[in-house]
């Protein structure tokens, strides 16, 4: 039996690489995404008991935005993911590709540059 890379898993029995999203296929998700960034937000930010529920609340109300992300990182089709592809597969490539482009790391520079923006509400905070 071969093994797959670290940077690879299988969707639908085919092997796709895990990697950083690069600009250009940021911009090719903002043309096929719909709910899934703020779903996503919602996810990250619930309390660690909520993400669960949230998580799957989230995969209801957003299939086709999923299999279109997919579609667009991996290369396969959107059409072949829905009929091959199991749930299963596609939280395991997301949470990859979550650890590959550090995303918990990058919400939290987000959010401490938001702060750092905003200066009157850390002001007003300390006031009280």
């Amino acid at each position: 039996m071969r093994l797959l890379r670290s940077d690879t898993l299988k969707i639908g029995g085919k092997p796709v690489k895990v990697g950083k999203i690069t600009i250009a296929q940021w911009r090719e998700l903002f043309n096929v995404i719909n709910t899934l960034p703020q779903l996503l937000i919602s996810i990250l930010v619930a309390p660690q008991a909520d993400r669960l529920p949230t998580f799957i609340v989230a995969i209801e109300n957003s299939l086709d935005d999923v299999v279109n992300v997919v579609s667009v990182l991996t290369g396969l089709d959107a059409e072949w993911i829905e009929q091959n592809a199991s749930i299963d597969e596609l939280v395991a490539f997301f949470t990859a590709t979550a650890r590959a482009n550090n995303f918990g790391d990058v919400l939290k520079n987000v959010q401490s540059a938001l702060k750092l923006a905003n200066p009157e509400t850390t002001a007003d905070q300390g006031a009280e």
